[in-house]
């Protein structure tokens, strides 16, 4: 009976470690970071502040192109036409949509105080569950 007992316990215990090997985390690995904690969410990746939005595509108003701004402090050129905006001309010009800076995808964004800010507060990609935040003082 007691090498019975050793038997289920050895395999009992095999049993126990298959499951729990994925979840240990692995110290040479650098593709997992947890999201930063001012973000409050479940997502694997983000960053905040305007500073590190993400990039966006707005909509060029005398031509109607798509024009890119990789950074938030760059300044706003149409390939198209020979329009030209500066950084802080963000707000007025239609925002199209930004893109996840880890996968390339649109994200969905959105403001939570609409009557106080006129730029996106919130970015979220769905693909690879990157999260931007906007700056807030909780």
């Amino acid at each position: 009976m007691i090498e019975f007992l050793k038997v289920v316990f050895a395999r009992l215990g095999k049993a126990v470690e298959a499951v729990l090997e994925p979840l240990r985390a692995d110290p040479e690995s650098d593709h997992f970071r947890l999201s930063s904690p001012e973000t409050h969410t479940t997502t694997i990746d983000g960053d905040v502040g305007w500073g590190r939005r993400p990039p966006a595509v707005v909509r060029c108003p005398r031509c109607g192109a798509d024009i890119d701004q990789r950074d938030a402090r760059d300044d706003i050129d149409c390939s198209r036409c020979v329009a030209e905006f500066s950084h802080e001309d963000f707000p007025e010009l239609a925002l199209q949509y930004l893109v996840c800076p880890v996968c390339g995808n649109r994200m969905e964004h959105g403001q939570r105080h609409p009557h106080a800010l006129d730029v996106p507060e919130w970015a979220t990609c769905h693909g690879c569950r990157y999260h931007w935040e906007f700056r807030h003082s909780y």
